[in-house]
């Protein structure tokens, strides 16, 4: 009989921590681990967890709050009557604010507790939602795991790993199919198209993204430009001012804004560059969706992104809030198209080899094992599963 595992997400909105753990559930042998999902939100994610055939339910996660302390209680039991109708061998919370109802059930039920590490934080933060002890840590890149173990060396050494996120490989389009779908997105099919993808967010250096272009039109550069992905966690507060931005400067002509799309990890083969110029990223699914879809990145040195891209390999790597470096790169591409060639095939080997689902499944299932057969996490080469 499969081992189970009950998931938890507070998913207050679809973004990138979501997606990963639509795909990390995707990577378990059935046979082996079977999975449940307890969200704090209903939504989208708990829509695209159903129609794998996932049992999720909806129930409020919060941490202790000592002025509402009957409600975090009813998180706790909610997480604990969730494992025990499932089963569960393991709790693992998708983020570090879902872990404390989990890690307190856990306790209780006397089994392994997990949290994914996807975001930076500070000590304080860690220590308070982490408070109830952790059998194990994982985080997203190597970058994020050094940031943490600088902060909070008690809470994490000696149980933290790196896996990095998984990402679903895209069966190529052929030319007909391409030309189609980018019809249907209102794109030209006459030029190549540059697009940002994922949570529209300043974080994400949407208006470096923005000044590239106006850099790139004012050079009399030919290339359009795309926008996929919204601001959801604004209800599109963020997109819209970024519309405005690119309407005041003139650039409606050459920017497409596309919008939210559950299937932006298929479509990502309409464009011929992407661009991931954020001031801060633990991982990022943006660029390992690029790389599944043969497309090289430009991105910045900041966080996980040199984790994934091999700068001139895979794609190209610029210093963060610069625009004239992230146009020159994006223009660089722009015109080699053999250049584009080699990386796209060398993103796609890079994406299949280290951030695959096979790949990812096979690393999680084996921290399973061991955290399940009661023993102390084996060392990995510089402490990661990837």
């Amino acid at each position: 009989m499969p081992r189970r595992v009950l998931y938890l997400a507070w998913a207050p909105f679809f973004s990138g921590a979501e997606r990963a753990l639509i795909l990390t559930l995707q990577s378990l042998d059935r046979a082996r681990y079977s999975p449940s999902v307890l969200a704090g939100t209903d939504g989208e994610f708990v829509a695209q967890v159903r129609r794998l055939g996932i049992p999720c339910d909806v129930a409020e996660l919060r941490p202790f709050d000592a002025r509402h302390p009957f409600a975090s209680s009813r998180s706790i039991a909610s997480v604990l009557r969730a494992a025990i109708r499932h089963r569960a061998s393991v709790i693992h919370a998708n983020e570090v604010p879902s872990f404390q109802p989990g890690g307190y059930a856990a306790r209780v039920l006397r089994i392994p507790s997990v949290t994914h590490v996807r975001f930076f934080d500070r000590g304080p933060g860690y220590r308070w939602f982490l408070r109830a002890g952790l059998t194990q840590a994982v985080f997203v890149s190597r970058n994020l795991m050094t940031h943490a173990a600088a902060e909070s060396p008690a809470i994490f050494e000696g149980r933290s790993q790196v896996l990095y996120d998984a990402v679903e490989p895209q069966e190529g389009w052929s030319p007909a199919e391409r030309a189609r779908v980018r019809r249907e997105l209102g794109l030209p099919h006459d030029r190549a198209i540059v697009a940002i993808a994922g949570q529209i967010a300043e974080i994400k250096g949407i208006w470096d993204f923005v000044d590239a272009i106006g850099l790139l039109a004012a050079r009399g550069e030919e290339p359009s430009f795309a926008v996929l992905g919204d601001d959801l966690k604004s209800g599109g507060t963020v997109r819209r001012a970024m519309e405005e931005r690119v309407a005041a400067l003139g650039l409606s002509a050459r920017v497409t804004f596309l919008g939210f799309r559950t299937d932006a990890p298929r479509i990502v083969q309409a464009f011929d560059v992407i661009a991931v110029p954020s001031h801060e990223e633990p991982l990022g699914n943006a660029t390992l969706e690029a790389m599944a879809a043969g497309r090289p990145v430009v991105g910045t040195r900041v966080g996980g992104i040199p984790e994934m891209i091999v700068d001139g390999e895979t794609g190209l790597l610029v210093p963060p809030s610069d625009p004239p470096a992230l146009a020159d790169a994006i223009g660089r591409l722009v015109h080699d198209q053999q250049l584009r060639a080699r990386m796209s095939a060398a993103a796609t080997q890079r994406a299949r080899d280290t951030f695959g689902l096979a790949v990812h499944g096979r690393r999680l299932q084996a921290l399973y094992d061991r955290l399940c057969a009661h023993t102390a996490p084996e060392a990995e080469p510089e402490g990661q599963l990837a």
